[in-house]
C-alpha cells in the first residue's frame, strides 16, 4: 500500500513541475523563471528521495519473502 502511494506521490510531483513550467512558458518574467527554478529543485529533491525510500522499501519486502520465517519456541 506505501509503495502504490509513493508511487502517485511521485508522478504528482512531476505533474506539478511540468504544470509550473508550461505556465512559466506563457509569459516568463526574471521573478517567475527564478521560482520556477527553486520550485524545480525543491520537488526534484523530494522526487529523489521519495524514489530512494521507495526502492529501500521495495528490496526490503523482497528480501523478507526470499528469507524463510524463522519462529521462536516458547518455553
Amino acid at each position: 500500500m506505501r509503495l502504490s502511494l509513493g508511487r502517485f506521490l511521485v508522478l504528482g510531483l512531476e505533474f506539478q513541475l511540468a504544470g509550473d513550467v508550461l505556465r512559466t512558458a506563457v509569459a516568463p518574467s526574471f521573478t517567475e523563471i527564478g521560482q520556477l527554478a527553486a520550485i524545480a529543485a525543491i520537488r526534484t529533491i523530494l522526487n529523489f528521495f521519495l524514489t530512494w525510500e521507495i526502492a529501500q522499501e521495495r528490496a526490503e519486502i523482497e528480501r523478507d519473502q526470499k528469507e524463510p520465517v524463522q519462529r521462536t519456541a516458547a518455553c
